[in-house]
């Protein structure tokens, strides 16, 4: 039987950038509706060849003094991607994913998500959205620079031509519950 990893496969869930320890955030429930529901959106335009994956830990960086594994609110892989992985890798996946979301919290260490979210765009990731529950924003960050959304605005990028949304459908959860 496979033993269990400290922080990855039991709570508190750690994450580490350059072989610091840090814990990661929980969300709360304007986290966890917002990060579900970019979950829920994602799958709906990719189900067909992939799957958005919530709160997957990445394996960033091996190397013992620069250890960086980060977890994300939601990754999108496509099953090609990890089926090419060697069955150990594929529940700690060390390519990036094609989109990566991070869903801003007041508990994360000041900072902490930018670094994260510049890691994830040199590794490789294409996309990475870092949404804000209390703004009703949406980050977009590529290569090629960062743009931001606001409700009323419509998502869509040649990174990602299979994925198109309206901002308001990533908040209305949080309408439905008065927060």
């Amino acid at each position: 039987m496979r033993e269990r990893a400290r922080g990855i496969d039991t709570e508190p869930y750690l994450e580490w950038l350059d072989g610091s320890e840090s814990l990661a955030v929980i969300p709360g429930a304007l986290e966890g509706i917002v990060a579900m529901t970019m979950a829920a959106v994602i799958h709906r335009d990719g189900h067909t060849f992939g799957s958005a994956i919530p709160k997957l830990h990445l394996r960033i960086n091996d190397t013992p003094a620069k250890r960086t594994m980060l977890l994300p609110d939601v990754v999108f892989y496509r099953g090609a991607a990890i089926r090419a992985l060697d069955p150990a890798d594929r529940f700690l996946p060390n390519v990036p994913p094609e989109i990566i979301v991070e869903v801003r919290s007041s508990q994360e260490q000041p900072g902490f998500r930018e670094e994260k979210i510049r890691r994830y765009l040199a590794w490789g990731c294409p996309l990475v959205f870092d949404v804000d529950p209390a703004l009703r924003s949406i980050v977009v960050n590529t290569r090629d620079g960062t743009r931001a959304l606001q409700v009323g605005d419509h998502f869509s990028d040649s990174v990602v031509p299979w994925l198109v949304f309206d901002v308001d459908e990533v908040f209305a959860r949080l309408e439905l519950f008065g927060l």
